[in-house]
């Protein structure tokens, strides 16, 4: 690993009473120096000059680029007064230089240039905090005296240089202190994104040179407009400069695993799995510490995806080869005489022997690739790979009476091995019967499920899914892409697949009339999106709009009753530092805007439209329901609550505040509260008329209740992840709290209809057709499986 190098130099103190003196470059260096020294920090070994004379500096620069290696890192600091001669060629003001003899008494760009093209390190920064001429407010002094452009002069291959401002401005000093002494505003910014950890702007960890770069423009611009750093680089990937030192847990990761949701707590895996990829050492030492303690969650569904999780992100231990055995040279003497298994000119093995440590070298053969038929269970550890067909050697019609005499002379030691071998075969032949018949019995105390089959199967199709309005298409998503498939023929057929997109987080895909499908753009692996673009794809012409919605991260959508209008805001399914999230809607035959609706200040997860489109209910992480009239612009807000469900007739809004506070129903035009929810704690899906609402609470509990006399009208067992009501109200499907079955209930008396048959992978999504004839589920290999509900009866 190369080292760190860092020299920094200051002049404030001149001797030409025509350079004007400078108060912040000693404290600029000085503060420089001590968090680029920090070991926590940066680690560079650093060299500090304070108003030397330029042959002192010249010198100190050749020797710091003199014999560098090509994995070193040199920095390269200076601040004070940049000048320009008759001929245009940039000096940097020492302490002993004179304005009118620059070549003799200035360091010359020219110099440090040729030192910089000389040095073989492929990472060389060079931060110039010296300025430009132009016009300055009074109380800030300027620290350079001419028009000089640091830019034209720096560049070269393997360098980045940043400086404090551009051709046509000065860089200014603080005219009041901030902290201990006066600091440059550009250095100041410099100094704090290092010190504090603030220019870790992905997150990572770690400080790279384009991010502290970002942080000190932002701020330096908000603070002083008429100063604009820039950056001019040519280096082959990124230059980590420090360290976060106070680099914690986001706040929205951090949220979802405190979380008394489950469902927030199982996503924040996607999170944690992000910053391993994209954090350095000690970020994914926290995600895996944060990836363990989910592990022992109480909800088995998060417990078994972060054990998974965590396994995927482990370092795998190599694979054990074995070492080559070594056939004993010609001229040894040979060991004592026994006989050999000779190995005839079949193409298969027979028999896999292990070899007495005194016994001769026989040379390993290849492993042979092997495929489990479906008949056949997997052949037992030191057993032949397959079986030869004619039998064992021994009782084959027609074999050599030679190999009969070889097989009565096998050693004792022989003997034993293939006794061990055969007693771990029947070992395992045994085992393989019990668990069959235990299998077996199994199946057989659920009838109805044993004979239930899907009448259709997705293989990769997603995680998540969702009927069109008709019943005819269906959408699944994950893993980066959106699947249609036509249902309306004898076997799904797939449509189309739209890569690099999900489902809005609110899991609207359809349009009302069916004919559109909405969608969100992805951004790259690994980085946030700052402007998510959603697309509306015509369903039956394939014709796709694409609206950019200034929305952040990801989007919650909904549309109004007509499909003729889109609602979006941000959305990130937990609560972040409070931000402006306006509402925004849009024409969906054109995707221009139609109106902005401000108010919510964190993200929303909520938003559905009354049946008559003239309100949009959204519910937010500011703890606020809002109930927009869409005429006026203007909304009722229903603080406390920030989950909000909106029934099918537009009646009823069901809301809740989370674990410690029970669901409320509200009427949905006035937000008045007309029945209090004992026991539910979320409410999960309405039926199709409005008057049978499906709530989880606590115990792992699901109820079913009467919204218009507000009673329960059952409770049956389910974790509450997943829970989904038939149109008509009278079907229940659940996930068990042990998180691997699914069972169907009759939702009027409680009673259990069926449970699915066992499948390769928990189910993490239903839905039922709109004519509630078929239950859709995905798992979490991504099989999508149709049930005909009928089959459960």
């Amino acid at each position: 690993m190369g080292r760190r190098l860092a020299l920094l130099i200051a002049t404030y103190d001149y001797q030409d009473s025509g350079l004007r003196q400078l108060t912040a470059p000693a404290h600029d260096a000085e503060a420089l120096a001590a968090v680029l020294r920090n070991p926590d920090i940066a680690g560079f070994e650093v060299t500090t000059l304070i108003n030397q004379p330029h042959h002192v500096v010249g010198e100190a620069i050749g020797d710091f680029y003199r014999d560098r290696r090509r994995d070193d890192l040199t920095l390269l600091y200076f601040t004070g007064h940049g000048l320009k001669d008759d001929g245009g060629r940039l000096h940097l003001a020492m302490s002993n230089t004179r304005r009118d003899s620059l070549l003799f008494t200035g360091l010359s760009a020219d110099q440090i240039d040729q030192a910089m093209e000389g040095c073989v390190s492929r990472q060389k920064v060079l931060i110039l905090d010296c300025c430009y001429s132009g016009a300055f407010p009074a109380g800030r002094l300027a620290k350079a005296d001419t028009a000089v452009h640091a830019l034209e002069r720096f560049q070269g291959r393997g360098r980045t240089v940043l400086t404090a401002s551009d051709a046509t401005q000065y860089s200014f000093e603080g005219n009041t202190p901030h902290g201990q002494a006066a600091q440059s505003v550009f250095t100041r910014y410099l100094v704090e994104g290092l010190r504090d950890g603030s220019a870790d702007l992905d997150g990572d960890g770690d400080i790279t040179l384009d991010e502290l770069y970002g942080y000190v423009h932002d701020r330096v611009v908000d603070e002083m407009p008429q100063q604009r750093p820039k950056k001019l680089d040519s280096v082959e990937g990124r230059i980590v400069v420090a360290q976060n030192i106070n680099w914690v847990l986001p706040g929205h990761l951090r949220n979802a695993i405190g979380s008394p949701i489950a469902t927030d707590r199982h996503g924040a895996l996607d999170g944690l799995a992000h910053l391993h990829r994209i954090g350095n050492a000690v970020v994914r030492g926290a995600v895996l510490d944060e990836i363990r303690r989910l592990g022992g969650d109480d909800s088995k569904l998060v417990s078994a995806a972060a054990t998974a999780r965590l396994q995927s992100l482990l370092p795998q231990p190599p694979k054990q080869t074995p070492e080559p055995l070594v056939e004993q040279p010609a001229g040894l003497t040979p060991p004592e005489p026994r006989e050999v298994v000779e190995t005839p000119p079949a193409p298969e093995p027979r028999e896999v022997v292990e070899t007495p440590p005194d016994s001769p070298t026989v040379r390993p053969q290849p492993p042979r690739r092997s495929f489990a038929g479906a008949h056949s269970p997997a052949a037992p550890p030191g057993a032949p790979s397959r079986p030869h067909p004619d039998g064992p050697l021994s009782t084959r019609p027609g074999a050599p009476a030679a190999d009969t005499a070889r097989r009565s002379r096998i050693s004792p030691r022989t003997r034993r091995a293939k006794a061990l071998t055969a007693g771990v075969a029947l070992l395992v032949l045994v085992t393989t019967v019990i668990v069959a018949l235990l299998t077996t019995r199994r199946e057989g105390e659920s009838s109805s499920s044993a004979s239930a089959a899907p009448i259709g199967l997705l293989t990769g199709a997603g995680e998540f899914l969702n009927y069109s309005p008709d019943g005819k298409t269906l959408a699944t998503w994950g893993d980066r892409r959106v699947r249609l498939s036509n249902l309306s023929t004898p076997l799904p057929e797939e449509i189309a697949t739209l890569n690099e997109q999900a489902s809005p987080n609110t899991g609207v895909v359809f349009s009302p009339d069916g004919h559109t499908v909405v969608t969100q753009e992805l951004a790259p692996s690994g980085q946030l999106a700052d402007n998510v673009s959603v697309r509306l794809r015509n369903v039956t012409t394939g014709k796709t709009t694409t609206i950019r919605t200034g929305h952040k991260l990801a989007v919650s959508a909904a549309f109004s009753p007509d499909s003729k209008i889109l609602a979006t805001a941000a959305a990130s399914g937990v609560k972040t530092e409070d931000f402006d999230n306006p509402i925004r809607l849009w024409d969906v035959a054109t995707g221009k805007p139609t109106a902005t609706l401000p108010g919510h200040t964190n993200t929303i997860g909520a938003m559905a439209f009354s049946r008559d489109g003239k309100t949009l209910v959204t519910g937010s992480a500011d703890d606020t329901v809002r109930l927009w009239n869409l005429e006026t612009g203007k909304a009722t807000i229903l603080r406390g609550p920030y989950v909000a469900a909106l029934s099918p007739d537009g009646k009823t809004l069901a809301t809740c505040a989370g674990k410690y506070s029970p669901v409320q129903l509200r009427n949905a035009a006035t937000g008045k509260v007309t029945a209090v929810l004992t026991g539910a704690k979320w409410p999960t899906q309405f039926s199709r008329d409005g008057k049978t609402l499906a709530t989880a609470g606590d115990g792992n509990t699901v109820r079913v209740w009467n919204t218009i006399t507000g009673k329960a009208v059952t409770t049956v067992s389910g974790s509450g992840l997943h829970v989904e009501l038939s149109p008509d109200g009278k079907t229940l499907v659940t996930d068990l709290p042990e998180g691997e079955t699914v069972r169907l209930w009759n939702a009027t008396n409680g009673k259990a209809i069926a449970d699915l048959p066992s499948l390769t992978s928990p189910v993490w999504t239903e839905a039922f057709s709109p004519d509630g004839k078929t239950l859709a589920t995905a798992s979490r290999d991504g099989t999508v499986r149709l049930w005909r509900v009928g089959d459960f009866a």
